[in-house]
């Protein structure tokens, strides 16, 4: 069975929960769980963290998706879990501008507009063309063999966004009125672990 490749969202502040408590476990908001029962053992998790819009790390599924509310972040549940293993880590420093992999990546190509592919980073899980997901795997391996350190913003890293709940949509984030035009999507993710 071929390997399939899932976004997976995170803060700086879930990513290091998510470290913190072992790096075995990620999940995903309950009515996301259609999707997230389509994550299968063997698949990879690809670690986007919001806010400074940088792929830092590759989780392996280790178990099927199960439910669980038991406590690992702190500002939100995420009981629709797997079972993870980190393959791939980057740090904050080392973690890869996703704008970097545009010339890689097809859901850069052909766009509507120069935003439109913010809207694949909005919510997860999202499911990555094969090629799409390979090509990111690559490029943190790459990366881990030969570390590039670049300067990142930690305010926006360690920045918990503004929740409001909506009726039809459950949680969402609302952008700061400074927030530049390029950075509104990782400011209006939906869900991200």
């Amino acid at each position: 069975m071929p390997r399939n490749y899932w976004l997976d969202l995170f803060t700086g502040k879930t990513w290091e929960e998510f470290l913190q408590h072992g790096g075995t476990v990620s999940g995903f908001r309950h009515r996301l769980r259609r999707m997230a029962r389509k994550i299968q053992v063997g698949d990879y998790l690809i670690c986007h963290v919001t806010g400074i819009s940088r792929i830092i790390g590759i989780l392996e599924v280790k178990s099927e998706c199960y439910e669980d509310h038991s406590k690992i972040w702190e500002d939100a549940d995420f009981p629709m879990r797997f079972k993870v293993e980190i393959k791939y880590q980057l740090t904050p420093e080392t973690a890869i501008p996703i704008q970097e992999l545009k010339d890689k990546l097809s859901l850069f190509q052909n766009l509507s507009s120069p935003h439109a592919w913010t809207g694949f980073f909005r919510q997860s899980p999202a499911k990555f063309k094969e090629q799409d997901g390979i090509a990111i795997v690559e490029a943190v391996k790459s990366t881990i063999e030969n570390p590039v350190k670049r300067e990142y913003d930690e305010a926006k890293y360690n920045r918990t966004p503004k929740k409001y709940e909506s009726k039809d949509m459950g949680v969402v984030t609302v952008p700061d009125e400074k927030e530049k035009e390029e950075d509104l999507f990782t400011i209006e993710e939906k869900d991200n672990t």
